[in-house]
């Protein structure tokens, strides 16, 4: 079920972790490395820090946001790596997230890649970044500091992904099908998004909830659970429709 399994930074800071990742994904299997909206420059300090490695560099694809990111890569299992939980938002060991969500998904699901995230080395993932996943996971943690280097996240990240996979059966492949030698930048696109997120904006709006920074929650809410739930191509090109339909009727 899993073809290979993706990295992707979300606004990191620092140009030399995004060099140890690569590193990293060398180490371990990954496949591809994903920015979205990067805080630095791809620079020297990132090659000296991929050393040995650079042929990874050349995979780097990077998006300007989310909506980007989803929009050209709409399929695939998606993790979010935060050490934040609570009981509205209960995390399990990646190891078991893993398992739990390839069992809770549905039999007809395609062969697609794993993505795991990882948030800003200074705040991780926020709550808007983790309902944009499937799932949210912790790595492990012996000792008594509690925060891992981005890179060494990610290490720890690809290798618990990689054991849990191996003893489901699945091997997923360590380099992804890529032609073009030079980092990649996605374009913009005119595409209509393949998750309504802005309709479920409009929405809220029209029935009066604020979107607000600090009261998101309905909004967050509403698209964690249309994600846990595998919502399919139709299911989504339907949902646009009730959505589309309910606004016209609210702004009349």
């Amino acid at each position: 079920m899993i073809t290979h399994i993706n990295t992707v930074l979300v606004r990191p800071t620092y140009s030399g972790n995004i060099g140890a990742a690569v590193r990293a994904m060398a180490n371990m299997g990954g496949a591809r490395l994903i920015l979205i909206d990067p805080q630095c420059e791809i620079d020297e300090s990132t090659r000296q820090a991929a050393s040995g490695a650079q042929v990874w560099l050349k995979k780097i694809t990077i998006y300007e946001s989310w909506e980007q990111f989803y929009n050209k890569e709409p399929e695939g299992f998606r993790i979010s790596l935060s050490r934040r939980s609570g009981k509205k938002r209960p995390s399990l060991g990646l190891n078991e997230t893993i398992s739990e969500m390839l069992d809770q998904a549905p039999s007809s699901t395609p062969k697609q890649p794993l993505y795991l995230f990882f948030g800003p080395e200074a705040s991780g993932l926020s709550a808007e970044d983790m309902a944009w996943t499937h799932r949210t996971a912790q790595l492990p943690i012996a000792g008594e500091f509690k925060s891992l280097n981005l890179a060494q996240a990610v290490l720890l990240g690809l290798f618990i992904s990689q054991q849990c996979l191996q003893d489901k059966g699945m091997a997923p492949s360590t380099v992804a099908k890529t032609k073009d030698k030079k980092i990649k930048v996605a374009k913009k696109t005119k595409a209509p998004p393949a998750f309504p997120d802005d309709s479920i904006r409009r929405w809220l709006e029209a029935m009066g909830f604020s979107l607000e920074k600090r009261r998101k929650s309905a909004y967050l809410t509403i698209r964690r659970l249309l994600l846990q739930n595998w919502p399919t191509p139709q299911e989504l090109l339907v949902l646009e429709a009730i959505l589309q339909q309910n606004i016209r009727k609210l702004e009349e």
